[in-house]
């Protein structure tokens, strides 16, 4: 082996002093043709044209005087002299070595040793490669040129959308989603309004939140679902868009509550989804949801005929023990459950097991939880769960002192803080 490689270098070595030993020949050839047409040139000077010629007849002497055309018809024969000594250069004797051209190309020397032309290339279009192509090359592109891309024409607009799902998508912040019930239409309809908006900022309005979302985009956006809204009609489509990775819900908040009067219903419609069935669909969106504000109304009225209560909500009905609602502070940062008439409370042991729990998950967040006062818990109480007491006031009706804020510090985490806002 070792044999063969050394031969190989060899072989090479010779290559290289014979493309060296080339070079050289070529330029003394050039070198030696250029003298030499200089030197014929010099040769076959018209004597009519010398200097001698030409000073005679400036001072006057006996010349012949020819016609107005013998200049051009001087430069003539000069030319077809000068070709003709090209034409005799280029049948150098190195012409066999060096592959010049043929006698019939008439021009500079130094064409003796020029190399064949190269044929021009084909050039192909971008829009006759085929699709497969096309996505080959739409790989290399970023989510902001495949939009530009997209633009352009239908068939590229096509191949870019049907080929979304496998391309890297570019995060949008700037908007948020509004789904309301549009009273003069009398439909529910989607809203894309920019976050921070002016009045004169547009927003775009859709059936659907597929149809609004940016193409190559994944939207990292707050979803608020307003009064008279059945929330379960769009839970699937969220999940869906969650799922090839489209829209990534930073907060929900299902407002509606404050505009509750006297028995009148209002607020976003939760009554078709259960207690579980909503904590399952947040745990499905994490680990990118933050927030949840369930501000709708809770209204109860209550009826005693045979022993049974009847309850008229828009949420749903929180029937299991302990509650599970709770437990969704180890998956969020912000958390509140604050309803209008009446006010929802939690009690004492079911704020504590969901402390606990908090405390123990290794995975929790800091997290800022609203909720209402519950009534059997003191300030005392509060200690005992190695909570540091912030805020405090004292009741004018009862002279009882209220906690109006508690931090309850993680068991080993560092700098995670559970807080709880009560009102």
């Amino acid at each position: 082996m070792t044999q063969r490689r050394r031969g190989l270098s060899f072989i090479d070595a010779q290559a290289s002093n014979v493309k060296k030993i080339a070079v050289m020949a070529s330029t003394v050839a050039f070198e030696f043709n250029k003298a030499t047409l200089k030197l014929r040139r010099s040769l076959h000077m018209s004597p009519r044209n010398s200097p001698e010629v030409q000073r005679k007849a400036t001072a006057g002497g006996d010349t012949e005087i020819e016609s107005p055309g013998s200049t051009q018809s001087t430069s003539r024969k000069s030319s077809k002299r000068n070709r003709q000594l090209c034409a005799e250069l280029s049948s150098f004797a190195l012409y066999p070595l060096f592959g010049a051209l043929s006698p019939s190309h008439f021009s500079s020397p130094n064409l003796l040793f020029q190399n064949e032309k190269k044929q021009p290339k084909e050039v192909v279009e971008f829009l006759q490669l085929s699709d497969t192509d096309m996505y080959q090359i739409m790989c290399f592109l970023n989510p902001r040129s495949l939009l530009n891309l997209s633009q352009t024409c239908g068939r590229l607009r096509q191949l870019c959308l049907s080929h979304e799902e496998n391309t890297e998508k570019r995060d949008v912040t700037s908007h948020e989603i509004v789904i309301s019930f549009n009273q003069i239409r009398r439909k529910t309809e989607v809203r894309l309004l920019k976050r921070e908006r002016t009045r004169t900022d547009p927003q775009f309005t859709g059936n659907t939140i597929r149809e609004l979302l940016a193409p190559f985009s994944r939207a990292l956006t707050r979803i608020t679902f307003e009064t008279t809204v059945f929330v379960t009609d769009w839970l699937d489509e969220i999940l869906e868009l969650h799922q090839q990775n489209r829209l990534i819900p930073l907060s929900l908040v299902f407002t509606g509550g404050a505009l509750t009067k006297g028995n009148q219903l209002t607020g976003a419609d939760l009554r078709s989804i259960t207690e579980t069935e909503f904590v399952d669909f947040v745990t499905k969106l994490q680990p990118h949801l933050q927030e949840v504000q369930l501000s709708t109304s809770r209204y109860f009225l209550k009826l005693l005929f045979k022993m049974f209560v009847y309850s008229y909500t828009r949420m749903f009905k929180i029937n299991t023990d302990p509650p599970r609602l709770l437990a969704m502070i180890t998956m969020l940062s912000s958390f509140g459950i604050v309803y209008e008439r009446p006010p929802l409370r939690f009690y004492y042991d079911e704020i504590s097991d969901a402390i606990t729990f908090w405390k123990s998950d290794s995975l929790s967040r800091s997290c800022d939880v609203y909720m209402r006062r519950p009534h059997d818990v003191s300030i005392d109480t509060w200690l005992k769960l190695s909570g540091s007491i912030d805020e405090s006031r004292i009741d004018p009706y009862t002279d009882e002192v209220l906690v109006s804020k508690i931090t309850i510090k993680h068991s080993f985490l560092v700098h995670i803080d559970l807080v709880f806002h009560f009102h």
